[in-house]
């Protein structure tokens, strides 16, 4: 068991107990100067089921690891509370729902943090210099075959896509992005992505029954937050 926060510490609420939500806890167990906080799941273990008994508590962080339905029903109220990074993508795809979660966003000073936009180093190109992204996308048992625009792939397969609604909106937005889809013999990503300045393409290829990529996108954005924790180029 841990010690109670510090000063220095970050209390850190999660959303969701399944095989994100159990890695990230287990690093906030495990690493210093984060300090797990309250855990929201539909079954109430290991904590609380109650959204409203789970916002009662203060924290500085909340991470929706639990997908496109909890960010649609929690995500407001939770802005409202913290900060939040969400994995659930694919809910934004609502333009309703986004624009809603970003007006909350602004009155109460939280932002909503998307993961993970690591395809083709999105996330490192300045704004509005992105003007399109491909997406090829295989995973075996996913049944997914689709080829075409994001948005209604999104609609279609939304706990496939999450990051790929993540990568659009951090670069040239949800209309500029196509997708295809396969159901293959091997879980791997091809993004090519263009931009003003050149044109970037990456490959992943994932390891059966790794550890989960954007858990682990997850505990980098955390070292990375946490003053003395993390590692830099």
């Amino acid at each position: 068991m841990k010690a109670p926060a510090g000063p220095r510490d970050l209390v850190v609420a999660v959303i969701g107990h399944g095989r994100i939500g159990r890695q990230v806890l287990a690093h906030l167990d495990a690493a210093p100067g984060l300090i797990p906080g309250r855990v929201l799941t539909r079954s109430g273990r290991p904590d609380t089921g109650d959204a409203d008994d789970f916002l009662s508590t203060p924290c500085d962080l909340i991470l929706d690891t639990a997908g496109p339905g909890a960010l649609r029903a929690h995500g407001a109220a939770c802005l409202a509370h913290a900060p939040v990074w969400s994995v659930g993508a694919a809910a934004l795809v609502d333009d309703s729902l986004r624009d809603r979660l970003a007006g909350v966003a602004r009155t109460h000073g939280h932002g909503l943090r998307l993961f993970g936009p690591w395809v083709a180093g999105v996330a490192q190109v300045p704004p509005g210099l992105a003007t399109g992204l491909v997406l090829r996308i295989s995973r075996p048992g996913s049944g997914a075959e689709f080829a075409g625009p994001l948005r209604a792939a999104a609609a279609a397969f939304p706990d496939e896509l999450n990051f790929a609604v993540a990568a659009a909106l951090c670069g040239p937005g949800l209309e500029a992005t196509r997708v295809e889809m396969t159901d293959g013999p091997e879980h791997r990503i091809e993004a090519r992505l263009d931009t003003r300045i050149g044109c970037f393409t990456s490959t992943m290829a994932f390891a059966p029954g790794g550890l989960h990529p954007t858990a682990q996108a997850l505990i980098a954005g955390l070292e990375a937050l946490h003053p003395g924790i993390g590692y830099g180029a």
